[in-house]
């Protein structure tokens, strides 16, 4: 394969977003104004046009080969910077606004033929928890294909460390200048036959290791009983945020992650029980986990694997030691042998074979089977300088998984210095009301904590 061209795994995000699933990443940061003046659209769209040299990986679109007959290639975007950036210069928007505005930006998928990731500024944005006067908020949507969670520190270090470093996104070949399109299409029309024979052949020699190794390995994550949140969802987003202190999560024993799951797994009880639906005792999240040796995974080196909530456990201390070990079990699943040597044999796929297969959204289907009934990504940020934005200071960051096309229901968790903000994003056609949701989910948050210092 060549540096520039997709490896299949990143092809796929890019193909769902062709069919019609959402795939796009965004994430964003704020920055605390009170106490001098705001900054100004011109000075922020000046501070990040000095930063371009540092952006260069970003500097690229997609480019298809013809026939489908090979995944696409990475070529050169020679655009400025400046084009990439959107100012909202709104009067009086606030926080709530502000988000609105972030969910209809993500309601608009990009092309990444044309532009794969666009970062919007919105300046003086008033009541934004935990800052006592306005803010300015900076929102990175770019394309799936291109980056992944395990790069959002670097992302970060580039667009606003005091002593900022060049972006790294490791898995990511260069952009090329004039991507070799049509000899792709004829040699990949002529090598399709025994592109399905060695896979074939490498699928029958797996599945004789399985059975002498006995290896069950891997996510093998069982269907489960179907919930109101189980439905295909529609374009619309909506977003909130509760930011955090991360002291105010910390319990001695237990990961943040997983007493953040069980702050779910209350709160999704609650809320269930609220619109007089049943909660499941087999209520699960699929949880994002980073695999990052994985060459074969591309930049998307981020498995999932399912972890039961364990909603029939009243004590929520019991409950959190419980999700806890279910947690730490299922952790190395996305990383097993099983499951590698899965993504590398459909990866031998004839890339039209492929994106039929993986990479195309079907038809809503009543029937089709949950695999899980909410899904979490979990980073873990470690700023190496003090991140500002032309001198005001850094407050919280937050971010977004995408969400899985028969889940309604998507948190995130974003540990960044001293700060954890918990993020939820929802189609609102199935979660209608979101903001009673996040008040459960913070109430809940409280009283796992509570129940884990008591």
């Amino acid at each position: 394969m060549h540096e520039s061209q997709l490896v299949a795994n990143d092809a796929a995000y890019y193909y769902f977003a062709r069919s019609g699933r959402v795939t796009d990443w965004p994430m964003w940061w704020v920055f605390d104004s009170a106490g001098g003046v705001a900054p100004t659209a011109t000075d922020i769209a000046r501070h990040f046009d000095e930063r371009a040299e540092l952006l260069e990986p970003l500097r690229r679109r997609i480019h298809e080969v013809p026939g489908g007959l090979g995944h696409p290639f990475w070529g050169v975007d020679d655009s400025p910077i400046d084009s990439h950036i959107v100012i909202h210069a709104v009067a009086d928007l606030d926080w709530a606004d502000c988000l609105d505005r972030m969910g209809s930006i993500l309601a608009r998928p990009l092309d990444a033929r044309v532009s794969a990731w666009q970062l919007h500024v919105f300046p003086e944005v008033s009541g934004i928890a935990t800052l006592t006067g306005p803010g300015t908020v900076v929102m990175m949507h770019i394309s799936h294909a291109l980056m992944a969670g395990p790069a959002m520190t670097s992302l970060t270090e580039a667009l606003f460390a005091s002593a900022p470093t060049p972006l790294r996104i490791e898995g990511l070949g260069p952009a090329a200048k004039r991507p070799r399109l049509r000899l792709t299409a004829v040699g990949g029309a002529l090598r399709w036959p025994l592109q399905m024979l060695r896979f074939n052949l490498r699928v029958r020699g797996e599945t004789r290791r399985i059975a002498r190794d006995g290896d069950d390995g891997g996510p093998d994550i069982p269907p489960l009983s179907p919930t109101v949140l189980n439905r295909r969802i529609g374009p619309d987003r909506a977003i909130r945020t509760i930011p955090m202190d991360l002291r105010d999560i910390r319990t001695p024993g237990i990961t943040v992650t997983a007493v953040g799951l069980t702050a779910i797994s209350r709160a999704m009880e609650r809320y269930l029980e609220k619109r007089g639906e049943p909660c499941p005792d087999d209520l699960a999240a699929l949880v994002t986990i980073a695999v990052p040796d994985a060459a074969v995974m591309g930049v998307n080196r981020v498995g999932a694997a399912a972890v039961a909530l364990a909603p029939a456990e009243p004590d929520l201390a019991d409950r959190a030691r419980t999700v806890e070990a279910t947690l730490r079990a299922r952790r190395h699943a996305p990383s097993s042998r099983r499951e590698l040597n899965r993504l590398q044999l459909i990866g031998l796929l004839p890339s039209r074979t492929y994106r039929t297969r993986f990479g195309t959204l079907p038809p809503a289907d009543p029937a089709t089977p949950a695999y899980g009934h909410t899904i979490l990504t979990s980073i873990r940020c470690e700023p190496t300088a003090e991140w500002s934005l032309l001198g005001k200071p850094f407050r919280f960051a937050g971010m977004l998984p995408p969400v899985f096309p028969e889940i309604g229901l998507a948190h995130s968790f974003v540990g960044a210095g001293d700060t954890f903000t918990v993020s939820v994003a929802c189609d609102p056609e199935i979660v209608p009301d979101l903001d009673d949701y996040r008040d459960i989910l913070q109430e809940s948050c409280h009283e796992v904590v509570t129940a884990l210092r008591d």
